[in-house]
């Protein structure tokens, strides 16, 4: 018994309502700088963590009608504003990080107002085959960063050959 008279359930023993229904949308918020380009280790991790989670949530949940989508809202926040987030986002422009485009979006951020849509449509009927995808909404703008898929740089038979030399990996990979 908790203390306040309700029954204790352990975590993970029942499962939530909406999962006993069969439906039901996830929308979790997560930043553009999971691509690492605002600097910075933690914040960029914890957004890259959330968008690995809501992966992996979406495809758990799919088969039984619940979807599972991450936005990463642009919008005027207290963190988007004030002198010291211009200099940083001047720094990081200065520095190479940041593109010219990215940087003018970053310091005139628009009002929240243009990111609440996305929110509604993923959580409405419309998006009801909408899962597992990654959006972007800041004013006008909003985009789907494509699912990362690697490239072949090379393949060989692991039964046949041994493994890449270094030498094979810089041929392949190099400048």
């Amino acid at each position: 018994m908790s203390t306040s008279g309700r029954r204790f359930t352990p975590a993970g023993s029942r499962p939530p309502s909406w999962r006993l229904r069969d439906l039901g949308a996830i929308i979790n918020t997560s930043s553009v700088a999971f691509l690492g380009d605002y600097a910075g280790t933690g914040y960029p991790a914890g957004k890259g963590a959330v968008n690995a989670l809501t992966m992996a949530i979406a495809a758990e949940l799919k088969p039984r009608g619940v979807r599972a989508n991450v936005v990463c809202p642009g919008a005027k926040t207290r963190l988007s504003t004030g002198v010291d987030y211009e200099e940083q986002i001047e720094g990081l422009y200065r520095r190479g990080i940041l593109d010219e485009m990215t940087m003018r979006v970053s310091l005139d951020p628009p009002p929240v107002a243009f990111v609440a849509p996305i929110y509604a449509y993923l959580a409405s009927d419309l998006a009801r085959d909408v899962t597992g995808q990654i959006f972007v909404a800041a004013g006008g703008f909003v985009g789907r960063f494509d699912r990362p898929t690697p490239r072949v740089l090379g393949y060989r038979d692991h039964r046949e050959s041994g493994p890449w030399s270094v030498e094979d990996l810089h041929a392949m990979i190099g400048a």
